[in-house]
């Protein structure tokens, strides 16, 4: 188990060569929050900045100090399959979550993947309500009903919010 800020800054090495790629700067996940399907890289340039990435499909090992992919081409972003349809987790962090009813449980804070690169839950900040959501700071991905947008709120069933539990971290 990693979460989204151990897996930032996280350095790519090419096994072709073992030359540094980068670093992850964040990550596109798919549009249903389900997985990671790229990394973002950054961008280089003062005036024409270009912005790079690698689909996820690349990576081979995902270490504890870097992870390895299959060659150093990072490439646009644009130029992803299905680009248009990924989210970048930045734009998720901050996002509220509430209950299908319409009250407010708190914010996301941070992910939690699997060693597969699945999103298996949500840490939680700005929490405003009691119960074992509030005592626990994590919601699980599959208690989530709808992930929102930018101008709207993810949704979950209380009750199954509570009743689900995310695998240990480890």
């Amino acid at each position: 188990m990693a979460t989204g800020k151990q897996i930032q800054n996280k350095q790519l090495i090419a096994l072709t060569n073992g030359k540094k790629v980068g670093e992850v700067k964040d990550l596109y996940l798919d549009d249903r929050l389900n997985k990671i399907v790229a990394l973002y890289l950054g961008a280089e340039g003062l005036i024409n900045k270009k912005h790079f990435a690698m689909p996820r499909s690349h990576v081979q090992v995902m270490g504890v100090d870097a992870w390895l992919v299959t060659d150093s081409n990072a490439i646009p972003p644009e130029s992803l399959p299905d680009f248009d349809r990924m989210v970048l987790m930045s734009e998720v962090r901050g996002r509220e979550i509430v209950t299908e009813g319409g009250t407010k449980i708190g914010a996301v804070e941070d992910f939690i993947f699997d060693d597969a690169g699945e999103l298996v839950g949500l840490t939680l900040n700005k929490i405003v309500i009691q119960g074992p959501l509030a005592e626990r700071k994590v919601i699980a991905r599959a208690a989530i009903s709808t992930v929102g947008s930018n101008t709207s709120a993810m949704t979950t069933d209380l009750a199954k919010a509570e009743a689900t539990q995310v695998p240990a971290q480890g």
